[in-house]
Protein backbone atom coordinates (compact mmCIF):
# COMPACT_ATOMS: atom_id res chain seq x y z
CA UNK A 1 0.00 0.00 0.00
CA UNK A 2 1.22 3.58 -0.85
CA UNK A 3 1.90 5.78 2.06
CA UNK A 4 0.39 9.06 2.09
CA UNK A 5 2.75 11.65 1.22
CA UNK A 6 3.73 14.60 4.28
CA UNK A 7 3.28 17.88 3.23
CA UNK A 8 4.67 21.54 3.63
CA UNK A 9 4.04 24.59 2.23
CA UNK A 10 6.82 27.42 2.53
CA UNK A 11 6.10 30.39 4.77
CA UNK A 12 3.63 33.24 3.20
CA UNK A 13 2.09 30.94 0.91
CA UNK A 14 -0.98 30.42 3.04
CA UNK A 15 -2.15 34.24 2.93
CA UNK A 16 -2.23 36.56 0.38
CA UNK A 17 0.60 38.89 -0.87
CA UNK A 18 1.08 42.25 -2.04
CA UNK A 19 0.84 42.36 -6.12
CA UNK A 20 3.99 40.80 -7.45
CA UNK A 21 5.40 39.34 -4.74
CA UNK A 22 5.86 35.56 -4.47
CA UNK A 23 8.39 34.76 -1.83
CA UNK A 24 7.14 37.19 0.90
CA UNK A 25 7.10 36.95 4.38
CA UNK A 26 3.93 37.63 6.01
CA UNK A 27 4.58 40.18 8.29
CA UNK A 28 1.48 40.90 10.82
CA UNK A 29 -0.15 37.54 9.50
CA UNK A 30 2.22 34.96 9.81
CA UNK A 31 0.83 33.25 12.72
CA UNK A 32 -2.52 33.01 11.02
CA UNK A 33 -0.85 30.43 8.74
CA UNK A 34 -0.45 27.71 11.26
CA UNK A 35 -4.57 26.82 11.67
CA UNK A 36 -4.19 27.24 8.78
CA UNK A 37 -1.94 24.46 7.43
CA UNK A 38 -3.52 22.22 10.47
CA UNK A 39 -7.25 22.93 8.77
CA UNK A 40 -5.87 21.83 5.36
CA UNK A 41 -3.96 19.10 6.44
CA UNK A 42 -0.46 20.27 5.63
CA UNK A 43 2.63 19.09 8.72
CA UNK A 44 5.09 21.85 8.81
CA UNK A 45 5.90 25.78 7.36
CA UNK A 46 9.01 26.00 5.90
CA UNK A 47 10.14 29.12 7.53
CA UNK A 48 12.32 31.58 5.61
CA UNK A 49 14.52 34.50 6.66
CA UNK A 50 14.04 37.54 4.17
CA UNK A 51 16.49 38.55 1.09
CA UNK A 52 16.49 41.49 3.75
CA UNK A 53 17.06 41.10 6.97
CA UNK A 54 13.62 41.92 9.10
CA UNK A 55 13.95 42.45 12.68
CA UNK A 56 10.22 41.66 13.27
CA UNK A 57 10.40 38.52 11.66
CA UNK A 58 9.63 35.81 14.95
CA UNK A 59 12.71 33.87 13.92
CA UNK A 60 15.50 36.80 15.30
CA UNK A 61 14.15 37.08 18.79
CA UNK A 62 13.61 34.64 21.96
CA UNK A 63 10.00 35.48 21.94
CA UNK A 64 9.64 34.85 18.89
CA UNK A 65 10.95 31.62 18.57
CA UNK A 66 8.88 30.85 21.56
CA UNK A 67 5.84 31.65 20.18
CA UNK A 68 6.46 29.87 16.80
CA UNK A 69 7.15 26.81 19.01
CA UNK A 70 4.23 27.52 20.58
CA UNK A 71 1.92 27.56 17.97
CA UNK A 72 3.47 24.76 16.25
CA UNK A 73 2.50 22.92 19.20
CA UNK A 74 -1.24 24.01 19.33
CA UNK A 75 -1.37 23.16 15.75
CA UNK A 76 -0.12 19.58 16.07
CA UNK A 77 2.46 20.90 13.55
CA UNK A 78 6.29 19.86 12.79
CA UNK A 79 9.50 22.50 13.17
CA UNK A 80 11.15 20.78 9.94
CA UNK A 81 13.11 23.27 7.88
CA UNK A 82 14.23 26.75 7.86
CA UNK A 83 15.19 28.36 4.30
CA UNK A 84 17.91 31.86 4.21
CA UNK A 85 16.93 33.58 1.49
CA UNK A 86 18.97 36.58 2.18
CA UNK A 87 21.66 34.56 -0.07
CA UNK A 88 19.66 35.49 -2.90
CA UNK A 89 20.32 39.34 -2.80
CA UNK A 90 23.82 39.08 -0.64
CA UNK A 91 26.45 37.05 -1.84
CA UNK A 92 28.31 34.19 0.32
CA UNK A 93 31.40 33.58 -1.07
CA UNK A 94 34.24 36.06 0.55
CA UNK A 95 31.38 38.24 2.57
CA UNK A 96 32.14 37.72 6.39
CA UNK A 97 28.59 39.35 7.22
CA UNK A 98 26.65 36.92 5.08
CA UNK A 99 29.07 34.03 6.42
CA UNK A 100 28.08 35.89 10.11
CA UNK A 101 24.17 35.69 9.34
CA UNK A 102 23.85 31.82 7.77
CA UNK A 103 25.61 31.25 10.89
CA UNK A 104 23.35 33.33 13.02
CA UNK A 105 20.42 31.49 11.63
CA UNK A 106 21.83 28.17 12.16
CA UNK A 107 21.49 29.23 15.54
CA UNK A 108 18.06 30.08 15.44
CA UNK A 109 17.46 26.51 14.12
CA UNK A 110 19.35 24.90 16.87
CA UNK A 111 16.65 26.87 19.06
CA UNK A 112 13.44 26.05 17.18
CA UNK A 113 14.41 22.21 16.49
CA UNK A 114 14.68 22.26 12.94
CA UNK A 115 15.77 19.45 10.97
CA UNK A 116 16.53 21.13 8.07
CA UNK A 117 18.51 24.01 6.77
CA UNK A 118 17.60 25.12 3.10
CA UNK A 119 20.37 27.27 1.32
CA UNK A 120 19.45 28.68 -2.06
CA UNK A 121 21.98 29.56 -3.99
CA UNK A 122 20.77 31.61 -6.64
CA UNK A 123 21.03 35.65 -8.20
CA UNK A 124 23.94 37.30 -5.61
CA UNK A 125 24.76 33.98 -4.21
CA UNK A 126 24.51 32.12 -8.26
CA UNK A 127 26.33 28.84 -7.60
CA UNK A 128 27.22 27.50 -10.91
CA UNK A 129 30.17 24.90 -12.79
CA UNK A 130 32.64 27.97 -12.78
CA UNK A 131 32.90 29.22 -9.28
CA UNK A 132 32.12 26.06 -6.95
CA UNK A 133 35.64 26.42 -5.34
CA UNK A 134 34.68 29.75 -4.15
CA UNK A 135 31.81 27.87 -1.99
CA UNK A 136 33.73 24.87 -0.73
CA UNK A 137 34.73 27.17 2.16
CA UNK A 138 31.93 28.66 3.33
CA UNK A 139 29.46 26.04 2.81
CA UNK A 140 31.39 23.83 4.65
CA UNK A 141 31.39 25.99 7.54
CA UNK A 142 27.70 26.39 7.37
CA UNK A 143 27.01 23.33 6.58
CA UNK A 144 29.60 21.87 10.09
CA UNK A 145 27.85 24.31 12.31
CA UNK A 146 24.11 23.12 11.22
CA UNK A 147 25.24 19.75 11.42
CA UNK A 148 26.21 20.40 15.11
CA UNK A 149 22.78 21.67 15.84
CA UNK A 150 21.04 18.49 14.68
CA UNK A 151 20.24 20.24 10.79
CA UNK A 152 21.18 18.66 7.69
CA UNK A 153 22.14 21.60 5.32
CA UNK A 154 20.08 21.08 1.94
CA UNK A 155 21.20 23.66 -1.25
CA UNK A 156 19.11 24.60 -4.13
CA UNK A 157 21.56 25.27 -7.17
CA UNK A 158 21.38 25.79 -10.63
CA UNK A 159 24.07 22.66 -10.79
CA UNK A 160 22.29 19.66 -13.09
CA UNK A 161 22.61 16.26 -11.50
CA UNK A 162 26.16 15.81 -12.33
CA UNK A 163 28.00 19.14 -11.44
CA UNK A 164 25.56 18.22 -8.25
CA UNK A 165 27.35 14.91 -7.50
CA UNK A 166 30.81 16.90 -8.29
CA UNK A 167 30.06 19.73 -5.48
CA UNK A 168 29.05 16.39 -2.85
CA UNK A 169 32.14 15.26 -3.90
CA UNK A 170 34.09 18.12 -3.26
CA UNK A 171 32.66 19.03 0.14
CA UNK A 172 32.82 15.22 1.31
CA UNK A 173 30.23 15.46 3.69
CA UNK A 174 27.33 13.30 4.15
CA UNK A 175 25.19 16.29 6.25
CA UNK A 176 25.10 18.67 2.91
CA UNK A 177 21.92 16.66 0.58
CA UNK A 178 20.19 18.34 -2.13
CA UNK A 179 17.15 20.54 -2.45
CA UNK A 180 15.14 19.19 -5.83
CA UNK A 181 12.83 22.25 -7.11
CA UNK A 182 10.61 21.05 -9.48
CA UNK A 183 9.75 24.41 -10.94
CA UNK A 184 13.59 25.72 -10.72
CA UNK A 185 14.62 22.63 -12.46
CA UNK A 186 12.49 22.81 -15.37
CA UNK A 187 12.99 26.55 -16.08
CA UNK A 188 16.70 25.42 -16.22
CA UNK A 189 15.92 23.08 -19.05
CA UNK A 190 16.79 19.78 -16.77
CA UNK A 191 16.28 16.47 -17.10
CA UNK A 192 14.15 15.73 -14.41
CA UNK A 193 13.58 12.41 -13.65
CA UNK A 194 17.30 11.98 -14.82
CA UNK A 195 18.65 14.11 -11.99
CA UNK A 196 16.45 12.04 -9.96
CA UNK A 197 17.30 8.62 -10.30
CA UNK A 198 21.04 9.98 -10.28
CA UNK A 199 20.91 11.89 -7.45
CA UNK A 200 19.12 9.14 -5.35
CA UNK A 201 19.62 9.31 -1.88
CA UNK A 202 21.36 12.96 -1.80
CA UNK A 203 18.06 14.66 -2.26
CA UNK A 204 16.99 15.15 0.87
CA UNK A 205 14.31 17.95 0.42
CA UNK A 206 11.50 18.14 -2.47
CA UNK A 207 10.48 22.50 -3.38
CA UNK A 208 6.83 21.39 -6.08
CA UNK A 209 5.91 24.43 -8.11
CA UNK A 210 5.34 24.35 -11.58
CA UNK A 211 6.57 27.02 -14.11
CA UNK A 212 5.86 27.77 -17.58
CA UNK A 213 8.60 29.09 -20.43
CA UNK A 214 8.70 32.75 -19.47
CA UNK A 215 9.92 30.93 -16.32
CA UNK A 216 7.07 32.26 -14.41
CA UNK A 217 5.62 30.58 -11.46
CA UNK A 218 2.29 28.95 -12.44
CA UNK A 219 -0.70 26.79 -10.69
CA UNK A 220 0.31 22.99 -10.69
CA UNK A 221 -0.47 21.32 -13.80
CA UNK A 222 -0.51 24.11 -16.21
CA UNK A 223 3.59 24.75 -16.75
CA UNK A 224 6.01 22.42 -18.14
CA UNK A 225 6.85 20.31 -14.97
CA UNK A 226 5.85 16.60 -15.92
CA UNK A 227 4.51 15.57 -12.72
CA UNK A 228 4.15 11.88 -13.24
CA UNK A 229 7.67 11.45 -14.67
CA UNK A 230 9.01 13.42 -11.70
CA UNK A 231 7.29 11.38 -9.08
CA UNK A 232 8.09 8.49 -11.22
CA UNK A 233 11.71 8.71 -10.91
CA UNK A 234 10.82 9.63 -7.19
CA UNK A 235 9.95 6.23 -6.22
CA UNK A 236 12.34 4.86 -8.32
CA UNK A 237 14.91 6.03 -5.59
CA UNK A 238 12.43 5.51 -3.21
CA UNK A 239 12.59 9.31 -1.99
CA UNK A 240 10.22 8.88 1.28
CA UNK A 241 10.64 12.66 2.29
CA UNK A 242 8.28 15.53 2.53
CA UNK A 243 6.91 17.39 -0.22
CA UNK A 244 6.99 21.31 0.04
CA UNK A 245 4.81 23.46 -1.87
CA UNK A 246 6.84 26.72 -3.20
CA UNK A 247 3.85 27.36 -5.02
CA UNK A 248 1.69 30.41 -6.84
CA UNK A 249 -1.32 31.27 -4.42
CA UNK A 250 -3.97 31.51 -7.04
CA UNK A 251 -7.18 33.73 -6.57
CA UNK A 252 -7.52 31.55 -3.25
CA UNK A 253 -4.31 30.46 -0.84
CA UNK A 254 -6.38 28.61 0.92
CA UNK A 255 -8.21 27.10 -1.96
CA UNK A 256 -5.25 26.33 -3.91
CA UNK A 257 -2.99 24.80 -1.57
CA UNK A 258 -5.96 22.19 -1.76
CA UNK A 259 -5.76 21.81 -4.78
CA UNK A 260 -2.28 21.37 -4.47
CA UNK A 261 -2.41 18.66 -1.88
CA UNK A 262 -5.06 16.65 -4.04
CA UNK A 263 -2.96 16.74 -7.76
CA UNK A 264 0.26 15.66 -6.01
CA UNK A 265 -1.68 12.53 -3.85
CA UNK A 266 -3.03 11.78 -7.50
CA UNK A 267 1.06 11.96 -8.62
CA UNK A 268 2.52 10.19 -5.78
CA UNK A 269 0.05 7.29 -5.80
CA UNK A 270 0.46 7.01 -9.76
CA UNK A 271 4.29 7.16 -9.54
CA UNK A 272 3.98 3.54 -7.15
CA UNK A 273 2.08 2.02 -9.47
Amino acid sequence: MTMKPVFGIVQGRLTPSPPGCLQWFPQAAWAEEFPFARQLGISYIELIAEVQHNPDNPIWSDDGIARIKELARENGLALHALCNDYTVEHTLPGSAEVLRQSLDLVERGRLLGVEKLIMPLFDASELGPRNIGDYIGPLGDIADAANDAGMTTCLETILTGPELIGLFDRLDRSHVKAVYDTGNRVAFGHDLPGDIRLLGDRIAHVHIKDKNAANQNVLLGTGLVNFADVFAALHDIGYGGPYTFETQRGRDPLRTAAYNMKLVEFFHHEGAA
